[in-house]
């Protein structure tokens, strides 16, 4: 479609919508993705109208519509297996403005909400994530934390600020660390057949951008992997002049709870490679020279690279290990170019 056709659409369609037009476009592109052989939750969740439940001016509050998916989704795992679901129990740790109360209450099934902030819309308040405990067990856990420092919630959103609050973590590692073991805190609070849901969004802080879906720890039986579409972002209005991706979608990740004892665990684990004192499988000569030259700023001669590269394992391994930089060079004319005197270049340094 192009401009002129693109506006000539959304002229008609105001016309005939008003203030909803947009609304409606997005209903109706995403529904393709939203509903697949039969099924109302796909591994891809969009909800342009927020729907009815919790409060929309709460800030960071997810569409009630999540929580109803998830909860039909249960409660037809249950029914298909044959399992009473008259006890079937929800549980919202971090309930905010309510949303799950909601979502729960219009499909009939008993909800227990929890919340930092002393005085919630519904459920206890004051319950403490990292110090107190679950006292009840739930069917389906559903988890929507803060993502990291984006939107601090105590002292801002309500009441004083708190030194467990999530939102209020001095860096990126030590919410990660905490929300992990409130993680494991809620996997065991789950019953025998089980599920946790944990909604959670790509954050940029201080210039990083850090993914929180894959540095959580893994718990359980993985079931499915749905990305979110993010609608109406208070972001959305702002501009921006440094280049960069903008986060559009979230991650909600569904662990099966198949067993009472035995629990599966994976867990991200980081570390840095120096490759200039490292050797692996993978690490060619040609690598080592290209990455070698890159880290001198494009141009080195060889006699140089061969003192540098001297103490590297690779080097160790081969008595000829000068002769194989050489011939490493010329056999590979296109990528190092000669400047004469035993000096080359990289064909992407070449000014």
């Amino acid at each position: 479609m192009d401009t002129k056709e693109r506006s000539r659409a959304i002229q008609l369609l105001e016309q005939e919508f008003g203030p909803k037009w947009n609304q409606i476009v997005q209903e109706l592109g995403t529904e393709n993705l939203r509903r697949r052989v039969g099924k109302e939750l796909t591994s891809f969740m969009a909800f342009p109208e927020r729907g009815q439940g919790g409060d929309r001016r709460w800030r960071g509050n997810c569409s009630p519509e999540v929580v109803r998916s998830l909860l039909r989704y249960a409660l037809d795992c249950k029914h298909y297996n044959g399992k009473q679901v008259q006890n079937f129990t929800l549980l919202d740790p971090m309930s905010g403005s309510g949303t799950s109360y909601a979502a729960a209450e219009s499909l009939g099934v008993r909800s227990i909400l929890y919340d930092l902030n002393p005085t919630p819309a519904y459920g206890c308040g004051g319950w403490n994530a990292l110090r107190d405990e679950v006292d009840e067990s739930a069917d389906l856990i559903f988890l929507h934390p803060p993502y990291h420092d984006i939107i601090p919630y105590s002292g801002a959103v309500w009441g004083k600020a708190h030194k467990d609050d999530l939102s209020r973590c001095s860096c990126y590692a030590e919410f990660i660390d905490k929300l992990n073991y409130v993680v494991k805190k809620l996997f065991l609070s789950l019953r025998r057949d089980g599920r946790l849901a944990i909604l959670v969004g790509d954050v940029r802080s201080k210039g990083r951008f850090y993914s929180i879906q894959q540095d959580m720890i893994r718990l359980g039986q993985p079931e499915a992997f749905i990305v979110k579409g993010q609608f109406n972002c208070a972001s959305d209005t702002r501009t921006y002049k440094k280049p960069f991706i903008p986060v559009v979608t979230e991650y909600l990740l569904l662990y099966h709870k198949p067993e009472s004892m035995l629990i599966p665990f994976s867990i991200r684990r980081e570390a840095v490679v120096d490759l200039r004192e490292t050797d692996t499988p993978v690490l060619t000569w040609h690598h080592l020279i290209r990455l070698t030259m890159e880290d001198l700023g494009g141009r080195a001669k060889l006699s140089d690279l061969g003192d540098l590269l001297a103490q590297h394992p690779k080097a160790k391994k081969n008595p000829h290990f000068r002769d194989r930089i050489r011939a490493t060079v010329y056999e590979h004319p296109k990528q190092y170019i000669s400047c004469g005197n035993g000096v080359y270049t990289l064909n992407y340094a070449v000014a």
